[in-house]
């Protein structure tokens, strides 16, 4: 019987994929504890980014007097800037991940989706983490939890899968070409200022329309700041829009990865 089992293609498959599995819990455990470690905040690390954020983007969009659209304006921002946040750090930490774990690439053969993957998990942490502050800051605004909040798993699952598209893209070409690593983070703060985070979608819809319909991450920020803040389903024609434009993405960026990702132990 157990000569049988070793010979079955099908448990081997099984196996395999267990053995994955438990590799990308490790991974992502290591990567949480490895942050965290020897730290004086400690976890509290996750939020203050999304803290911060919301503080400055606040200030800056009552400083230029962008419409709150009634709502206070503390609420109204930090409900797309966790979101945001999630999607900025997961598109930024990918390709530094794939390059952290060259040794693993060279010593085993595993898939190699799994090291945006551990990055994208990783950071959902820090997005739970900051959520906790948003609910908090919502109660306090007197903005209760709705029937509407039934939308956020979808909308979380959009942002990991954007944030995996644009990743995945970036690191096919980051890996040999490493001087792309310190251009990310400026593009992600102008592509943070013409999205709806500082100011509403209406308003870049208003002065930016091409700019809105092209831009993946509009629908899904909007439909956070929607569902949060107003207690609506988000607009469903935005949220197509970014769907449509996320997979656009990923038709880029997964071939180039699976092509280039091949000779990723060769230079890393």
């Amino acid at each position: 019987m157990s000569q049988w089992s070793n010979n079955n293609p099908a448990q081997n498959q099984v196996d395999t994929w267990l053995g994955y599995w438990n590799l990308l819990i490790s991974l992502v455990t290591r990567d949480i504890r490895a942050r965290y470690r020897r730290t004086f905040l400690g976890p509290l690390w996750a939020i203050i980014p999304a803290i911060l954020y919301t503080v400055i983007l606040s200030f800056l969009s009552g400083l230029v007097g962008a419409s709150s659209e009634g709502q206070p304006r503390l609420a109204f921002v930090m409900a797309a800037t966790v979101p945001w946040t999630f999607l900025q750090s997961s598109v930024v930490r990918i390709p530094h991940g794939v390059l952290a774990n060259g040794t693993i690439l060279r010593k085993m053969p595993v898939p190699r989706q799994i090291f945006p993957l551990v990055v994208i998990l990783t950071t959902f942490f820090d997005f739970m983490m900051s959520s906790v502050v948003l609910v908090v800051v919502l109660q306090l605004f007197g903005m209760p939890i709705s029937r509407a909040w039934l939308w956020l798993p979808a909308l979380v699952g959009m942002t990991g899968f954007l944030a995996w598209a644009i990743g995945i893209g970036l690191s096919a070409v980051t890996i040999y070409r490493r001087d792309m690593l310190h251009g990310i983070q400026y593009i992600m703060q102008v592509w943070l200022f013409v999205s709806p985070v500082m100011v509403s979608s209406s308003k870049i819809l208003e002065d930016w329309p091409l700019l809105h319909a092209l831009n993946p991450a509009a629908g899904i920020i909007d439909g956070f700041r929607r569902v949060l803040v107003y207690g609506e389903a988000p607009n469903g024609e935005w949220l197509l829009a970014s769907l449509i434009m996320t997979c656009l993405v990923l038709v880029v960026a997964y071939p180039m990865y699976h092509v280039m990702s091949r000779y990723f132990a060769d230079v890393l």
